[in-house]
């Protein structure tokens, strides 16, 4: 193998390595932020609810991400007798959060496997089709704007959205 080639798989390699490290410290931030919030420690820093103590500028987090990388803590590596850390935390913690929907299904383990093997987005739509939620989105159009009825994928409540005008 030339230098070249040698030089290029090591940066590959690398760049693996940082993604296991940044899962990893995702991970262990939603167990330390789960503490603050289960343990209200978040006033300490003078902040009244946890969403204010998310958002100093030190933190500066993505209420989301947030609450992902919570579930993800509880449901793998808290609540969950999954023996293998460093495999789930391979598979990264937004595919595990996609999955934690299923924690209680007999066949969990086969969510794990296919979080592991696939990508992100055809997790997700194996995760629709499972679902049965073939097309979520539904338009009709009314004389000078579009009605477009959105189902929502968690809870199937149907949602209008009016858009633009059509024209």
């Amino acid at each position: 193998m030339n230098e070249l080639t040698e030089t290029k798989t090591n940066i590959h390699e690398k760049v693996i390595e940082l993604k296991k490290d940044i899962e990893r410290s995702f991970i262990k931030m939603g167990g330390y932020l789960k503490l603050i919030r289960d343990g209200k420690l978040y006033l300490e820093k003078g902040c009244v609810t946890f969403e204010e103590y998310i958002a100093i500028p030190e933190l500066a987090l993505n209420r989301s991400t947030v609450y992902a990388i919570i579930n993800v803590f509880e449901v793998f590596f808290e609540k969950s007798n999954q023996s293998d850390i460093e495999e789930l935390t391979e598979i990264g913690y937004s595919k595990l959060n996609r999955i934690s929907q299923f924690k209680d299904q007999p066949d969990f383990d086969e969510w794990i496997y296919k979080a592991k093997t696939l990508s992100l987005s055809d997790l997700g739509a194996e995760i629709k089709e499972t679902k049965g939620i073939s097309e979520n989105l539904s338009s009709t159009k009314s004389e000078d704007k579009m009605t477009m009825e959105i189902t929502c994928p968690f809870c199937g409540k149907k949602f209008d959205y009016l858009t633009k005008d059509k024209s």
